[in-house]
């Protein structure tokens, strides 16, 4: 693939996933821009195998995610299967676990406000 064209890709799912993320309410639409952000990020030098590996993961996501909004089903998501996480390094073990504690901690009177604001559009 060209390296041009494989740019517009991946700068086409990662547009794709934000407009996703809209749809979410305030404080997972917050995480998620943050995580996929950071992982786009990170994975800009990646070697070949592990650019497909990681389009092909962000391409179910955002296929999954759209499936899951047009249905209105909440929570959207899917439980990660013990053979997938057997194959996770030991950083993805950890992006992982900050990932879960994030969504589960507290909401912060700042971000109930954006929630209430969200919730009213």
């Amino acid at each position: 693939m060209s390296s041009v064209r494989h740019v517009r890709e991946v700068r086409t799912l990662y547009r794709q996933i934000l407009r996703l993320h809209r749809r979410l309410p305030a404080h997972f639409r917050a995480i998620g821009d943050q995580y996929a952000k950071d992982e786009f990020h990170r994975h800009k030098k990646a070697g070949e195998a592990e650019v497909q590996t990681f389009m092909t993961e962000w391409k179910n996501y955002a296929k999954m995610l759209q499936e899951q909004l047009a249905q209105e089903s909440f929570p959207v998501g899917q439980t990660l299967s013990p053979d997938k996480i057997e194959n996770f390094s030991e950083e993805q073990l950890g992006q992982l676990f900050e990932l879960q504690q994030e969504a589960t901690k507290p909401i912060s009177g700042e971000l109930q406000d954006l929630i209430e604001d969200d919730k009213k559009r």
